[in-house]
């Protein structure tokens, strides 16, 4: 028995080696990364279209800028606009379905339904063509142009790219500088609120603040300011001058001081339009829709008073000794 102890202790190490190499995928084939599909270089993109059905959105760059050429002008959210690009260059494909591409209609690429297009300043344009949904749930047919290849991508990715105007529009119409902001003034269907910075050399979020003549921490603050700051709209946004801002409704104020001191003033204007509220930066270009009710919110929080700073806990005073 003595002798097949070390038999024993050599298989059960194999085993265990065995066991080791099997959970760290020693054997399995390593395979190399997609390679995407396009690859542009973001300072170099003229414009990008996005076809999908019977919509057709074209965007411009100009000086690292951009712009809603078609079907219209809207404000935009700078992220989600140059992000567009960076999909565009992570696309990869699944599979080859059909290398030399000699039946379009049979995937529904003779006349794609969605086409997603990059035009470069030395007039190079990439196209990807999505054709029919494959039986395969969560693919469809693409081919790129300048090859006759059909392949398989995922619908993650082209829903990536099928963007809508709103999805591309800056959805908050007020963005705040939190460490510039010296103070906020709500005024709603006659009632008043003025948020004031007294700590102006601090933090906001290490500064005093005072509502009204309450006072209360930068750590309760940002709760006010997190409510203008959270504005937000989930339609299109329209040019201010169609708006008439005779009698608004809501009027808000935000005062800021820059590095030198320098204080300026924004004014807000509301005007209620049934259930919603179009919101104009006064002398600005854009108004935007937001439900009353967010406006309500806001308004109540504003009239809400302030909790009042922790006090700390006293240890009672011992009692006096009795004499025996």
């Amino acid at each position: 028995m003595k002798r097949l102890i070390p038999t024993i202790i050599l298989v059960l190490i194999c085993i265990g080696g065995f066991w080791y190499a099997s959970s760290k995928d020693f054997f399995k084939e390593k395979q190399e990364p997609a390679a995407s599909l396009a690859k542009v270089n973001q300072q170099d993109v003229a414009s990008y279209t996005i076809k999908t059905g019977d919509t057709e959105i074209e965007m411009q760059q100009k000086d690292g800028k951009w712009t809603m050429i078609k079907p219209s002008a809207l404000p935009l959210n700078e992220y989600s606009a140059k992000g567009w690009i960076d999909s565009f260059n992570g696309l990869t494909k699944e599979s080859t379905i059909d290398a030399e591409g000699k039946e379009l209609t049979k995937y529904g690429l003779d006349k794609p339904q969605q086409q997603f297009s990059v035009k470069l300043n030395n007039g190079t344009v990439q196209t990807l063509s999505v054709g029919n949904a494959m039986l395969v749930p969560g693919y469809d047919y693409a081919m790129l142009s300048g090859s006759p290849e059909v392949f398989k991508i995922s619908d993650s990715q082209v829903k990536s790219l099928a963007k809508t105007q709103l999805d591309l529009m800056e959805k908050s119409p007020i963005r705040l500088e939190y460490e510039q902001v010296r103070g906020i003034t709500v005024e709603w269907k006659g009632q008043k609120w003025t948020l004031t910075k007294t700590d102006t050399d601090k933090k906001s979020y290490e500064a005093n603040w005072k509502l009204g003549d309450k006072e209360l921490k930068g750590s309760d603050a940002s709760s006010y300011l997190d409510k203008v700051q959270f504005l937000s709209t989930e339609q299109l946004a329209k040019p201010a001058d169609q708006v008439k801002m005779d009698t608004p409704e809501l009027r808000l104020e935000v005062k800021y001081a820059d590095a030198s001191n320098k204080e300026t003033t924004v004014v807000y204007l509301g005007k209620v339009d049934k259930d919603n509220l179009w919101l104009t930066q006064q002398g600005g270009q854009w108004a935007y829709s937001l439900p009353v009710t967010s406006i309500e919110e806001l308004a109540d929080k504003y009239k809400q008073p302030p909790q009042p700073p922790e006090q700390p806990a006293q240890s009672p005073s011992p009692e006096p000794s009795q004499s025996q």
